[in-house]
């Protein structure tokens, strides 16, 4: 589970996820008391602040990582995706400090520079499957999972059921899979009480490992879409 994206703050620690640059690693702190957390040196200069419900996906190098947010804007329609590329050699420290943290509940991800690159890409909930042509830069990470809720996701849904979905992106041939978790979705959870925040695809088995807030580590096999 550690290769799948980190959710903040609930998978962030001291060392986790692990950022790099010039051979130290930068130390995570948490900050405020509305979830955020930043990304520090030793001389605590800020590198990165990122809020609540932010995902934080990390190359293998631990010099480059993908973040994007969780929760989406609601349409009715297509639905606007956007993933962002950082590089630790090119981050900058984050001036002002002192007025940052007193408007921390306002404040979402704050980087002093541009991302490296970037990607969005506007996908049909009713699809099981659509391709597109991610940046380069973003091929590194290969297969990931992104965990969301899309509006519009089911056919005539019963109006108690929720609408979380894994979309299984694979970056280097540009494939996004859509797996409406069904087992969640179509049950008695307390949603919102109870939600699923990470997964991660075993390249050797093909299975599907999962967890979540409140609820019992679960596996997806088969079509993902039910748990055992």
């Amino acid at each position: 589970m550690d290769n799948s994206p980190c959710l903040a703050p609930w998978y962030f620690d001291k060392d986790k996820p692990k950022l790099t640059k010039d051979g130290v690693t930068w130390k995570w702190k948490a900050v405020g008391n509305c979830g955020a957390g930043v990304l520090a040196d030793e001389k605590d200069n800020w590198y990165v602040l990122i809020s609540i419900y932010y995902y934080m996906l990390v190359a293998q190098d631990n010099k480059s990582f993908l973040v994007w947010k969780r929760t989406l804007e609601k349409t009715s329609g297509l639905q606007p995706i956007r993933i962002s590329y950082y590089e630790t050699d090119k981050l900058q420290p984050i001036t002002g400090k002192n007025k940052i943290i007193s408007r921390l509940d306002k404040v979402e991800t704050l980087f002093a520079v541009e991302p490296t690159a970037k990607f969005e890409f506007a996908f049909n909930p009713r699809e099981e499957a659509m391709k597109f042509d991610f940046p380069e830069e973003f091929k590194k990470f290969g297969e990931f999972i992104f965990i969301t809720e899309l509006e519009n996701l089911y056919d005539n849904p019963n109006p108690e059921w929720h609408n979380t979905t894994m979309l299984l992106i694979n970056a280097e041939n540009g494939l996004v899979l859509n797996y409406p978790q069904d087992w969640f979705n179509k049950s008695n959870c307390d949603f919102g009480y109870q939600w699923i925040t990470r997964a991660f695809k075993d390249p050797s088995t093909k299975i599907i490992h999962g967890q979540g807030i409140r609820l019992d580590d679960f596996r997806l096999y088969g079509t993902y879409r039910e748990r055992r």
